[in-house]
């Protein structure tokens, strides 16, 4: 009787295994599908073009930031606005996925990412280069045409360095200011 039962059992073990490569492959697609937005996002910066980032986002986009106010999508279209007046190109977006859940369908995806972007801005009469990076969550939903961004919230750790300075991302630049040192340690950007 006992032979059946652990045969049983190791067939139930490579059914289950069977399907969690079957869900990784999965999420490993939908990863690859993702990037593929990102891409197009950057793209869309580089070229100024305020639509197609709109157009990568849902009608409902929105974002919480730190303080915890809620940008909705106009707010964050006059956002996208006011980064490419005030920023010159290229921008160098660059996102990378550190954690991704995806819900049994395949139809929202969660992603915890690491944005760092380098540009170059006019500041205190001199064209300087600003570095930034910050850790956030995004929820992405899946329809008819595609991958879309519905939310941003969880932005945390953000880092800012002007001219390889790191600076208080709270406030305005000031070229003489020393550097921003949060914990103590005075970093700099390598």
């Amino acid at each position: 009787m006992k032979r059946p039962q652990i045969a049983t059992l190791a067939g139930l073990a490579v059914v289950l295994l069977s399907a969690m490569t079957a869900g990784a492959q999965d999420d490993a697609q939908v990863q690859k599908e993702l990037e593929a937005q990102y891409q197009k996002l950057a793209k869309a910066h580089d070229e100024r073009n305020v639509e197609a980032i709109v157009g990568l986002k849902t009608p409902d986009f929105h974002a919480i930031f730190p303080d915890g106010r809620v940008g909705d999508c106009k707010t964050m279209e006059q956002y996208s606005k006011q980064f490419l007046e005030n920023n010159q190109p290229p921008y160098d977006i660059r996102i990378t996925i550190q954690q991704l859940t995806v819900s049994e369908n395949k139809l929202i995806a969660v992603a915890e990412v690491l944005q760092e972007a380098t540009r170059y801005r006019e500041m205190e009469g001199q064209r300087r280069k600003v570095d930034t990076s910050v850790r956030q969550r995004e929820t992405w939903a899946k329809g008819t045409d595609g991958w879309k961004l519905k939310c941003v919230d969880s932005v945390r750790d953000q880092k800012r360095f002007v001219d390889g300075k790191r600076v208080d991302p709270s406030k305005p630049y000031d070229p003489n200011a020393p550097p921003y040192d949060p914990d103590g340690n005075e970093t700099k950007k390598p």
